[in-house]
């Protein structure tokens, strides 16, 4: 097995920071960049280097010398937010990036999107990876994720080596967006479930996903930017994943089954309040956070299957147990 020297971005995130232990785990020389430098340091027994930058302002050369990859976690992601905010943290800095990346001779660039690109308000299953962008984006977020893999794709016309992946609601432990904020509205004891939280869904445990990053890392690959959806291959109904996620954390939630029309109204209404407040705060319920959960989605995988290798192991009820055992009073925070 040959060793490559990668830079990780967003390696004081949640799904960074799991795949700078699993490519330093296999022997692979690890660059680990972030912007929060408290939580990059827990990178530090594993990485050859950790580096502190604002990808979107800091030279980037420095960080990438030597490296022949590149994988690129770091991006903002939140359901609200202002498209100035997002066109920086996740157009311009990957721009930026992929510039610096080939002016250092970086021979590879995996780069990870979004599935929150393919939402809809409506049902959807075995999404594939084709895609026509919307006249009208529902999320800023969802945009700017579209127009970092276009710069990816653009800088696949030269000799740089690129992919992008896509993967659906990445979970496990140490995860700070997904799982938290379905536990901070059972708080209150009971939870709203859209329809009675019959869609059907997909998820990614996020050690699936880092393990496919670690084997494209190490096996190489001849790619001009093609995208690859990643997720567990096993949907299921948004109330059977609830019910686990809060039998594993002891939580008795009593269930409400809200009715998506209403409840969508009443989210479009909290958007309009906010959009008029200054700072334009992020509303309590909106749309897309309703639908994401309203509405099936699955996506479909055999593309990364087949031209990937890609192998994801059962056992959404494991990564579940993961996240509850690593839950705690600093995992809130």
């Amino acid at each position: 097995m040959s060793t490559h020297r990668v830079l990780v971005t967003g390696a004081s995130g949640f799904i960074g920071r799991h795949v700078a232990h699993g490519l330093a785990g296999r022997g692979q020389e690890v660059i680990a960049s972030g912007r929060d430098a408290a939580r990059l340091d827990a990178n530090r027994d594993s990485a050859r280097r950790i580096q502190c930058a604002d990808l979107a302002a800091d030279p980037l050369e420095p960080m990438l010398d030597g490296c022949d990859t590149v994988v690129h976690c770091a991006a903002l992601s939140a359901p609200w937010g202002s498209r100035v905010e997002f066109e920086r943290a996740n157009v311009l800095a990957t721009r930026r990036l992929l510039d610096a990346a080939c002016r250092s001779g970086v021979r590879r660039f995996i780069h990870l999107g979004s599935p929150s690109i393919y939402f809809r308000f409506r049902d959807q299953y075995d999404v594939g990876e084709a895609f026509v962008p919307p006249r009208r984006w529902i999320t800023e977020y969802a945009r700017s994720k579209w127009a970092s893999e276009d710069c990816v794709r653009e800088a696949s016309d030269g000799p740089l080596q690129t992919l992008i992946l896509r993967p659906r609601a990445v979970f496990g432990e140490g995860d700070r967006a997904i799982l938290p904020r379905l536990l901070a509205v059972a708080e209150r004891g009971w939870f709203p479930l859209v329809d009675g939280g019959e869609a059907l869904i997909d998820v990614t445990r996020v050690d699936n996903l880092s393990g496919l990053i670690v084997d494209c890392v190490e096996r190489g690959w001849s790619g001009s930017g093609q995208a690859y959806n990643v997720t567990n291959g096993e949907p299921l109904r948004v109330r059977d994943l609830l019910s686990a996620l809060f039998s594993r954390m002891g939580r008795r939630v009593r269930w409400v089954s809200v009715p998506r029309g209403p409840a969508l109204a009443a989210a479009w209404l909290a958007e309009q309040v906010a959009l008029r407040r200054p700072g334009q705060p992020e509303p309590k319920l909106t749309r897309y956070g309703l639908g994401v959960v309203g509405y099936a989605q699955t996506l479909d995988i055999r593309r990364a299957r087949e031209e990937l290798g890609y192998r994801p192991t059962p056992g959404i009820a494991a990564g579940l147990e993961a996240f509850a055992n690593a839950w705690s009073d600093h995992d809130r925070a």
